[in-house]
């Protein structure tokens, strides 16, 4: 009995822990820290598994799936036809396909209850409320383009808004037992976020946000009067905020201008032939993960091209680029099963976690099409908090049962 009761108080104090850390990691993200709170989460919650063993019940094929598209992506260093395997297509392959999964693991070695993933979006919202205020901040004070306020660095930033601003408005308008200040204050989270958006002038982000934030007012308000005046007054603010800024206006009237003076456009454009290129070129395995750069600069870089790229900037080319039709397919193949699922869940049961996961796929996989936001180079955090996302969506919903033995 004596035995039994140690573990279990150290299974409270570690999960103690591992909740501090979470929280440290909600308040830190977006800074340049040199301590990663959730991998130190996962840490300890690896420890606790010395102690207490989880008892997992899964009633969705989400694994199936990950370890389908992990298994499929992996053959690409073994099996391409372009470089033998070396140690940076397997370091690359773990910072960008491996390491990110920790989010979805701590699923199985955390409790998580409903009131510490509030404490964690709360979290979330409160850092995104104060760089929004800040960013307007800088613009106040004359600074004009990329502005991220305390991010360190604007494509983090961006990836970042299009998962958890969706998840937080809906939050805010979906029907929940969420109490009404804290509702009010994701509200204001989502809402301040739009001139800062503007602000920081990332287009897809627009584009990304915009349609998820129409969707979540049609759909998660009842009262069409309501979701009316809501629009209008996003339409509006947004509108002032374009004219104060000359620079948003010019990112904004460029959006469909793909001459040769349009510099970030165009270039997408000859990135995009040149990964369709190396896909059809090498169909089945691609070029392997950790070999595009160097393809693309000595094979399949346009002479019209002024950049140095180490991704096509998107992530549907970028799979079937460096892993072919066969990561390719197991791609596909997961995010379809995602919005199969999610969409499913929520015609079912019509609650507010299914749908806040739906946003935020919606947003994520847009913003996906123009930047290489998962397993992509150099940035692997919104990939992280991508799959703790869908971890804490599965558990909300009851497909993943994680107790632990005493």
């Amino acid at each position: 009995m004596s035995f039994i009761y140690n573990n279990t108080t150290i299974n409270n104090k570690l999960d103690k822990i591992i909740s501090f850390c979470l929280i440290l990691y909600a308040f830190t993200f977006l800074l340049d820290f040199k301590i990663n709170f959730l991998t130190t989460a996962f840490a300890f919650g690896i420890i606790k598994l010395f102690f207490i063993k989880p008892n997992i019940k899964i009633n969705s094929k989400i694994l199936y799936f990950i370890a389908a598209f992990i298994l499929c992506t992996s053959l690409s260093i073994f099996l391409n036809d372009v470089k033998s395997l070396s140690l940076i297509n397997l370091t690359d392959f773990k910072s960008r396909f491996l390491s990110p999964l920790i989010g979805f693991l701590l699923i199985f070695l955390f409790k998580f209850t409903k009131q510490r993933i509030l404490i964690l979006f709360s979290s979330f919202s409160f850092s995104l409320l104060l760089n929004a205020i800040y960013i307007i901040y800088q613009a106040s004070q004359g600074e004009s383009g990329r502005l991220i306020g305390f991010a360190s660095n604007y494509m983090l930033l961006c990836g970042i808004n299009v998962l958890i601003l969706p998840v937080i408005f809906s939050l805010a308008l979906h029907k929940s037992n969420i109490p009404y200040k804290l509702r009010l204050f994701y509200l204001l989270t989502a809402l301040i976020n739009i001139p800062a958006i503007i602000l920081e002038n990332t287009r897809i982000v627009w584009i990304a946000i915009g349609i998820s934030y129409l969707l979540i007012i049609l759909l998660a308000l009842k009262n069409k009067f309501l979701s009316l005046i809501l629009i209008l007054i996003i339409l509006f603010s947004s509108f002032l905020f374009f004219k104060v800024s000359p620079e948003s206006i010019a990112r904004f009237n460029s959006i469909t201008n793909i001459s040769y003076q349009n510099q970030s456009n165009y270039e997408r454009l000859l990135m995009w032939q040149s990964a369709k290129n190396m896909f059809i070129e090498h169909p089945f395995f691609g070029v392997g993960i950790g070999n595009y750069h160097e393809q693309y600069m000595n094979n399949y870089r346009s002479p019209y091209s002024r950049e140095d790229q180490w991704h096509p900037h998107n992530v549907p080319l970028a799979m079937l680029s460096e892993t072919g039709i066969i990561g390719g397919i197991s791609y596909f193949a997961l995010f379809a099963y995602l919005y199969f699922h999610a969409i499913s869940s929520y015609i079912k049961k019509k609650n507010l976690s299914s749908f806040a996961y739906l946003m935020c796929l919606i947003s994520y996989t847009i913003n996906c099409l123009t930047d290489c936001m998962f397993c992509g180079y150099n940035i692997k955090m919104p990939t992280t908090i991508f799959y703790l996302f869908t971890g804490i969506y599965l558990f909300l919903n009851k497909f993943l049962l994680v107790n632990f033995k005493k």
